[in-house]
């Protein structure tokens, strides 16, 4: 294909992302992405195009491609007044795994919507820089629970012990989803302060943080679990008694 027709062909390409059938518009994305850095430039471009799903593809488009050349006009777009375009530029930031973009996605992270905020908490996690653990044990007592749920996994991640108390916090959370990724958090983190709290959580209504505490005791390498770990794993549920049984086989006990 000359450079003529490439041009006519990603133009083409671009319309489609704004088309009404879902298939057309995935179908271009995905062949813009196989194009590879030649359509960035393009991406760029569309990233200030009329329609907002042109918007969110062409963010999506530039996360996957992980060009630096994205950068600023990312950081840019995180001003787009549709959320779900604010969505689709956060998360490539997270992509592109550049630390400039840890300040800008913290604005996020406190202003916008709660849909967006999830993102933010995500990819503050991939960009793995220390500044973002205050505003996310802060995000722990969001209103929404994917929000809190996303700030929990992100910390996790972080591997900052000062997350520790308000993790161990989180497993009173009313939804099951977050303790459980407090729990795991918790674990990853080594916490042996939240010991006490996580046995606790062996015998929780929910089955997310039954489920990630033990596995989270486990990680703690403490002989104190074997007790807890042997009386839960007594029962029906047999991915709860899995996840105790490879507890006690990290904790050394052979008979699990």
């Amino acid at each position: 294909m000359s450079g003529t027709d490439n041009t006519v062909y990603i133009s083409r390409l671009i319309l489609d992302l704004a088309n009404t059938s879902h298939d057309i518009r995935e179908s271009a994305a995905i062949d813009l992405i196989e194009m590879g850095e030649e359509v960035v430039p393009n991406l760029i471009e569309a990233l200030h195009h009329s329609n907002w799903r042109v918007r969110q593809y062409a963010a999506w488009g530039l996360g996957q491609l992980a060009d630096a050349r994205g950068l600023n006009p990312l950081i840019t777009a995180l001003n787009d007044a549709n959320d779900a375009v604010q969505e689709k530029v956060t998360a490539a930031l997270g992509e592109l795994a550049d630390k400039s973009a840890v300040d800008p996605i913290l604005r996020i992270l406190q202003t916008a919507p709660a849909n967006v905020q999830v993102v933010a908490a995500e990819a503050l996690g991939t960009l793995n820089d220390k500044r973002a653990v205050p505003p996310l044990i802060d995000a722990l007592g969001h209103t929404d629970a994917l929000v809190r749920s996303a700030a929990a996994v992100s910390l996790g991640s972080l591997g900052d012990k000062r997350a520790i108390p308000a993790l161990r916090e989180t497993l009173n959370d009313p939804d099951d989803w977050v303790r459980g990724n407090a729990a795991k958090a918790l674990g990853s983190l080594r916490a042996i302060k939240a010991f006490d709290a996580l046995v606790i959580q062996l015998n929780a209504d929910g089955h997310w943080s039954r489920y990630f505490s033990a596995w989270a005791l486990g990680e703690l390498r403490d002989p104190r679990a074997v007790g807890p770990l042997l009386i839960a794993s007594n029962t029906k549920d047999a991915f709860f008694k899995r996840h105790c049984k490879e507890a006690l086989l990290k904790l050394g006990y052979r008979k699990a």
